[in-house]
């Protein structure tokens, strides 16, 4: 048996230095990792469609004759483009064919061979085009259900696909080690790993895939319930003195507004964690979960009030500088008159303010530091510190979060997400937490109207927009890009659509469009001090219009601003459009959402009409989970260490729990 842990991956035929060096700072080492690099899917590349019926905007295969000889050609901005034009039939309309920046495909393809093309079918002015799409000569089609693997930094997808099999034509399933203990195995009646692995590589058979799948999302929900359990095994042990109880009143009548029921309950369940008698007294283990405008902020904030005048330090880490500034700016006020000291720090904190920071931590005396991932990157050991609050948790991993544990003298730890999540992933990113969840919002506020439109009718939403602004209240302008990409603006140039809309462009074009207002551009590649200026002036007022990207998704609380436009609303996920929705409606005055999209998928537009139904954050959680996955749950996989590359969240509940009472029972052994 080969032990494929201990092989490096430069063992591979075919793999230089080069290659080896991008593996490794892809985090690839040995030849067992890129095994692990399964298929982010499979393409189905059967040719079922003529050009006539085949859907838009979506990947399909074609078989098509080349009609005319590749040519280099050059856009307007003196980009080179090899382009040339196939057919399916002599009758059948053109399918404009386009590869930029690869100039050696000009001598790739030749008029009057028949090829497979699989890519994004488009129509634009000039007819139909495919953009680099992945093409074989008829004659070379060896499968039509493909591997497409993830691209991992300077390593391609093709790339990736290639050294696997490279790999797998040089081993047996044999030679692969189970690491599963054979015992767990055999009562889940699960596939050997060896099998599993070669099975979802190569794809052999529908039914067996399955089982491959079964036994590898088997071995990531066993891994995950391990560690987990161990954690939450860790931290039974961690008892802790009890706090004592705290007349909050002056807390309470502090607050610009009275609590709800929920906010009380919630409170109460954290007062009773910090403050029980009952002993063994354990350290605090709670998530407190809501859905945007809910207020979780005031009850954690009531947790610190409890934790600072027991004598204790508390931390609050937020995953972004300008909702740490907002955390601090909303309990220096609400502190301020109950002599309680709030502190910031962020990666903006000049060395004389961290210095002075350092002192007050070592200190006796108790306060509040509030922060981003600055918190964890500090080294200085608190002196006191009871409570760790942890907003937005899932965009932190596990790790940052034990790092930051770690320096507390007890290790009571609240974390909070504002992301409505679904029980069923809660339990994965969450195994061991008690709950506390919001599930009221505060009095007063209004239903938020969602509608979609077209481009078309982009000028009457200005109109409307103008409107609000005359009214005196203000509007988010939110956009899926900074800028738009070489390769987007290369297809537009060829196919004559329409740009992405990005921020700087959408910035400009509305200075224009409203010469008599304000209007401030905010994106994550401003300097954090220009981000808070933008994000202040805002919030005063002072700026009528926020042309921004996703950075004002979470916390960010202006109740003046009544409406948002959502550009390219189908190049987001409704969990995240929730969010951003959730920036207005904090006010008492109406609010519109409007969704702007020119896609033609019915996917799509399905799933932005549901939203427009929908205000139900944790039913848009469960929507969107099932339609896309746990990895894009949170817009981009890698937020937090959810690294469950196979697991569905959904589909796999009952799996989880199979692998999680397994993994109690093989810690138990252990003993």
């Amino acid at each position: 048996m080969i032990n494929l842990n201990e092989m490096p991956v430069s063992s591979i035929k075919g793999v230089g230095a080069k290659t080896a060096e991008a593996l490794t700072k892809a985090g690839i080492n040995t030849c067992l990792d890129l095994l692990r690099v399964y298929p982010r899917t499979y393409e189905d590349r059967t040719p079922r469609y003529l050009i006539d019926d085949a859907p838009l905007d979506c990947k399909v295969a074609l078989v098509m004759r080349v009609t005319t000889a590749p040519r280099v050609a050059y856009t307007p901005t003196g980009k080179r483009i090899v382009r040339f034009s196939a057919r399916q039939r002599e009758n059948s309309p053109a399918v404009h064919i386009a590869f930029f920046n690869q100039t050696y495909l000009a001598n790739a393809f030749h008029v009057g061979s028949d090829y497979r093309f699989y890519g994004r079918l488009t129509k634009g002015n000039g007819g139909y085009f495919m953009f680099s799409p992945a093409y074989e000569p008829i004659d070379a089609v060896a499968a039509d259900t493909i591997s497409v693997y993830p691209t991992m930094g300077a390593l391609s997808s093709g790339k990736i696909a290639k050294l696997i099999k490279m790999l797998l034509s040089s081993i047996l399933p044999s030679d692969i080690e189970d690491t599963l203990p054979e015992s767990v195995r055999r009562e889940h009646l699960l596939m050997p790993l060896g099998n599993a692995i070669f099975e979802i590589h190569c794809p052999t058979d529908k039914v067996l895939l399955e089982k491959a799948k079964e036994r590898l999302v088997f071995d990531e929900l066993f891994e995950f319930s391990l560690n987990a359990e161990r954690l939450r095994r860790r931290e039974d042990t961690d008892i802790v003195p009890s706090m004592n109880k705290v007349d909050t009143t002056p807390f309470i009548k502090a607050l610009p507004f009275p609590l709800t029921s929920a906010q009380k309950r919630a409170l109460a369940e954290i007062e009773n964690d910090l403050t029980s008698t009952l002993q063994p007294h354990r350290a605090m283990r709670r998530l407190l979960q809501g859905d945007v405008g809910s207020g979780k902020t005031a009850v954690a904030a009531g947790a610190i009030y409890i934790a600072v005048k027991n004598g204790g330090k508390a931390y609050i880490m937020a995953p972004t500088e300008i909702l740490a500034c907002q955390h601090y700016e909303t309990l220096s006020s609400l502190f301020g008159g109950l002599d309680i000291e709030v502190l910031l720090l962020t990666g903006s904190t000049t060395a004389k303010e961290r210095r002075k920071i350092r002192e007050r931590l070592i200190s006796p005396d108790p306060l509040v530091l509030v922060g981003t991932h600055a918190l964890f990157e500090e080294e200085t050991v608190p002196c006191n510190l009871t409570l760790v609050v942890t907003d937005e948790q899932h965009r932190f991993g596990v790790n940052q979060r034990e790092k930051l544990l770690s320096r507390a003298t007890v290790r009571n730890n609240l974390v909070m997400s504002a992301t409505p999540i679904p029980r069923t992933l809660a339990m994965f990113l969450y195994a061991g937490l008690d709950v506390s969840i919001l599930d009221e919002l505060p009095p007063g506020r209004q239903e938020i109207s969602t509608l979609l439109i077209p481009p078309s009718k982009r000028e009457r939403m200005y109109g409307f927009i103008e409107d609000e602004i005359r009214a005196g209240h203000q509007a988010y302008i939110i956009c899926p890009l900074v800028e738009e990409s070489e390769e987007e603006a290369l297809e537009r140039e060829v196919s004559g659509k329409g740009a992405l809309t990005s921020a700087t462009e959408m910035a400009e074009s509305l200075k224009k469009r409203f010469e008599k207002y304000s209007v401030g551009l905010l994106h994550g590649k401003m300097k954090a001090n220009d981000k808070n200026e933008v994000m202040d002036a805002f919030a005063k007022g002072e700026v009528q219009i926020l042309v921004s990207t996703t950075v004002v998704e979470v916390g960010v609380n202006v109740p003046n601003a009544t409406v948002m436009a959502i550009e390219n609303a189908d190049r987001f996920g409704l969990a995240q459009l929730h969010q951003l929705r959730g920036r207005i409606g904090r006010g008492k005055d109406k609010s519109w959402c409007i969704f702007i999209t020119s896609s033609k998928s019915h996917e799509a537009l399905g799933r932005l009409e549901f939203m427009t139904k929908c205000s139900d954050g944790f039913k848009i959680a469960e929507y969107d989970l099932e339609q896309r996955g746990p990895g894009d749950f949170f817009g981009e996989r890698q937020h937090g260490e959810l690294q469950l590359p196979l697991a569905s969240t959904t589909r796999d509940i009952s799996l989880f729990q199979k692998a999680s009472a397994s993994a109690k029972r093989f810690l138990d052994e252990e003993k």
